[in-house]
């Protein structure tokens, strides 16, 4: 029996350390993952442990996995952590929206997606931004205003990111608002192909590792398919023209901070620069992390135009990323478009 104890701390480097120790015992009979240590656990460190716990067990069948020190943990329980890697204990998954400005872990088919867009026929995009208005409001407690419109485009760009690139079969998503820190966190993630194996459908972009594949994926008009070449409807609002994850990481980095995770690698933006991180261990499909500092957020429109003008200055610069424009979509919320 080897025994891995989970962290006290949710800090970035000891989730990725505890996932690496994890990871080292493939071989072994039995494993304890002893959670008696647990403190503070926050949206990233649920998301990213569940699917690691989780993975892990699916590619070591032999093992036994048994835990402990978890009856006690209540929040965790309650944001249905336990239950999201096969320990049954706490909350199911897809539990009813959450309260006092939190989302429960929630797994979103996406053939759901699909059939609900069908039956109203509509797009699929349209669908998930619905989906990211209810979050933002169940999140703020409000129904309309900056951190609303903020949080609605977030989530939106991130899973439509899942939708159109990952080929992933869910989106996986939890989150909290503390407001008397003015910090909302929210973390997504998906089991798709990764970002290294997305870009490769884009002929100009040059992808050697999981590092240079994020690098790309976040700097604006980057993307499996939006190249030279590509063919896209200029017209459609929803086409992806790769600005949605540079929005959203410079939204974030107005006092939050934005994370992003895949394969073996995790790049961390915020006031103070880049962080590259090795994770020590393999992160299939992506993870995001959104941070964001709610004081600081004015009207969406006036900071993604300040945003999408440096966007376009950045990928002048760059060569062979073919279209430069950014979508009705990256630019703003559907409702907002659709005026026009």
């Amino acid at each position: 029996m080897r025994t891995v104890k989970f962290p006290n701390d949710c800090s970035e480097q000891a989730i990725f350390d505890f996932c690496s120790e994890v990871s080292s015992y493939s071989g072994v009979e039995r494993l304890l993952i002893d959670f008696s240590n647990m403190g503070r656990i926050e949206p990233f460190t649920m998301v990213y442990v569940a699917k690691h716990i989780r993975d892990f067990n699916r590619d070591n069948i032999d093992i036994t996995v048994s835990c402990s020190g978890h009856k006690e943990k209540d929040y965790a329980a309650n944001m249905a952590f336990f239950r999201a890697f096969g320990l049954k204990h706490g909350r199911e998954p897809n539990c009813k929206d959450g309260n006092e400005r939190f989302v429960p872990f929630t797994i979103l088919r996406i053939q759901t997606i699909v059939d609900e867009a069908s039956k109203d026929w509509e797009a699929e995009q349209e669908v998930i931004e619905r989906r990211s208005g209810h979050l933002a409001q169940i999140l703020s407690r409000e129904e309309s205003g900056n951190l609303v419109d903020a949080l609605t485009f977030s989530i939106r760009e991130i899973m439509r990111n899942v939708l159109e690139h990952s080929k992933s079969r869910s989106i996986e998503y939890c989150a909290q608002f503390w407001p008397s820190y003015n910090k909302v966190e929210i973390a997504i993630l998906d089991n798709g192909i990764g970002l290294k194996e997305s870009l490769k459908a884009n002929p100009y972009v040059q992808v050697e590792c999981d590092s240079d594949a994020i690098q790309q994926a976040l700097m604006p008009a980057i993307s499996s398919k939006n190249y030279k070449g590509a063919r896209v409807d200029r017209h459609d609002p929803w086409h992806n023209s790769g600005f949605g994850l540079y929005m959203i990481n410079r939204i974030c980095r107005l006092g939050g901070s934005f994370l992003i995770c895949s394969g073996d690698h995790g790049i961390k933006l915020d006031e103070s620069g880049k962080q590259h991180i090795n994770l020590g261990h393999y992160c299939k499909g992506t993870t995001v992390r959104l941070v964001l500092n709610t004081s600081k957020l004015i009207e969406l429109n006036k900071m993604l135009a300040v945003f999408r003008d440096e966007g376009y200055e950045i990928a002048k610069e760059m060569k062979g990323v073919g279209m430069y424009t950014a979508s009705a979509a990256s630019q703003m919320l559907s409702r907002d478009f659709k005026k026009n």
